[in-house]
């Protein structure tokens, strides 16, 4: 494609060229000759460092966003950030356009409701292609592994590519406040944005809760969706929807708590949960392969799109309960007598509210094996303490990612949210604390229930900047078999 056709703002800039472009990149490690470069400064690099490097590997232009890095064969062009989106968009023929795109943001529970939407969907008969923090599928079916729960502008549109050349009808994709903070989703032509949740999360990053809520609005007040489902279960919920249900009239209302466009109530079943679910179409009841009301509320969010969107009511209801959940949201791992969760809570929202299904289900004594992340939101520790103390009958604070930080900091970061420690052990290898918490429970007659919270899917742990094979689900059914 030529350069003019899909970057009409460059044109009058000094030093753009009218070519033909191979591709365009942000890394340029994966620049080919006859590519694009755009350089931008994020958040921990700075693109700029890498023109020689682009130039090196053939790039046909380079663009940059900053100023002082202006050369003879540069374009500067200082609304870079804001239009990349849109540059990738042109370039690929603006594929959102073609698809019926769903992008799901919240605290907790994305993945759930993207993985679940397109499972749902593909059942249906309706092939949708999915980006996740897991997965990307390009047709609902096939799969690669996601490295970021919102990748760079330039990989979504490719990704939308590849999903309407592969047919797929619709995409839905998780939209993180980093992604919506940093403009990735800009130039995506959005028909439907959910949110799924709303807590105390990535406050390192945004500085304070009211930026963080910022970051989320930004979906839905700035990316022009088409209609809106808004779970309102929580406070910040509640008022996003109260405020865009003025604004457009195709806002509705999702809730496990309160009267709602989509309200849910609930009964134990022998698959795990039972939904009787109210729609502004008609009633549906459907089981689900999980004791979690809060992750059936991710669910509901995607149900609420197919509804809308005029799927079958009677399929919905069959369909619904042969989903799987992704790998580690609540995941049962059962031997006997001993039961484990292996679950993503990373918040002190998301373990409370699995610890509250666990003992709702469960009598035995209850364990807590978590950690917090390094070089992340330090505010969260205590609470996530305070929280594992007040639900757990017993705790066992570890190691999650340490990342580059002292790792008896975190933990006594934790240790500062709890009222003293009789029944709370440390053990920093992660390993080895969840072994010795099965081997105890084994040995304890009186058993117990297991939760390990923090890593969920993850398949390595991240320390002093290297990354070791780690995956907790393998862990505990190694144990078990002991």
């Amino acid at each position: 494609m030529k350069s003019s056709e899909f970057l009409p703002e460059l044109i009058k800039l000094k030093n753009f060229r009218d070519i033909e472009i191979s591709d365009i990149k942000v890394d340029s490690r994966e620049v080919n000759e006859g590519d694009i470069f755009f350089a931008i400064k994020g958040h921990n690099l700075d693109g700029n460092d890498f023109i020689p490097l682009a130039f090196e590997r053939g790039a046909s232009l380079v663009v940059t966003d900053s100023e002082n890095k202006y050369a003879s064969n540069v374009i500067y062009f200082k609304d870079l950030k804001q239009y990349i989106g849109i540059f990738a968009s042109r370039f690929f023929g603006s594929p959102s356009l073609a698809l019926k795109t769903i992008c799901i943001t919240g605290t907790n529970g994305k993945t759930t409701a993207v993985e679940t939407f397109s499972s749902l969907c593909n059942l249906l008969g309706d092939k949708c292609a999915y980006m996740s923090t897991i997965n990307f599928s390009k047709d609902g079916s096939s799969l690669e592994k996601s490295s970021l729960t919102t990748p760079d502008a330039i990989s979504i549109h490719r990704n939308l590519y590849a999903a309407k050349q592969n047919d797929a009808k619709y995409l839905a994709l998780e939209a993180s406040s980093h992604g919506l903070e940093q403009e990735r989703l800009n130039g995506v032509d959005i028909d439907y944005a959910v949110l799924t949740s709303f807590s105390h999360d990535h406050l390192d990053y945004h500085g304070d809760i009211n930026t963080y809520q910022s970051a989320k609005e930004k979906l839905f007040l700035d990316l022009n969706p088409q209609k809106n489902i808004i779970c309102i279960d929580s406070s910040f919920g509640k008022k996003l929807y109260e405020d865009l249900v003025k604004k457009n009239p195709h806002t509705y209302s999702v809730s496990i708590k309160h009267k709602a466009d989509f309200q849910a109530s609930f009964e134990e079943s022998p698959a795990g949960i039972k939904v009787h679910l109210k729609t502004i179409n008609q009633d549906l009841s459907f089981e689900l392969k999980t004791i979690s009301k809060y992750l059936a509320s991710n669910i509901i969010c995607s149900i609420a799109i197919l509804s809308l969107e005029g799927f079958n009511h009677s399929l919905i209801e069959e369909y619904a309960q042969n989903i799987d959940l992704p790998s580690g949201r609540l995941e049962k791992i059962s031997k006997g007598d001993l039961i484990v969760y292996v679950d993503y809570a990373h918040t002190p929202d998301a373990l409370q509210s699995s610890l509250e299904e666990i003992k709702r289900n469960h009598h035995e004594p209850l364990w807590c094996v978590f950690g917090c992340g390094g070089d992340r939101d330090k505010e969260k520790r205590p609470l996530m303490g305070a929280v594992a103390q007040d639900y757990s009958d017993h705790i066992v604070v570890t190691n999650d990612n340490p990342r580059t930080e002292n790792q008896m900091q975190i933990i006594n970061d934790i240790l500062s949210g709890m009222n003293g420690n009789d029944n709370v052990l440390i053990e920093t290898d992660r390993k080895k604390a969840i072994q010795s918490t099965i081997a105890q429970i084994k040995d304890n007659k009186s058993g117990g229930v297991v939760l390990i919270a923090g890593k969920g899917h993850e398949n390595f742990q991240e320390i002093d900047g290297h990354f070791f094979e780690f995956n907790d689900k393998q862990i505990v059914q190694s144990s078990m078999d002991q």
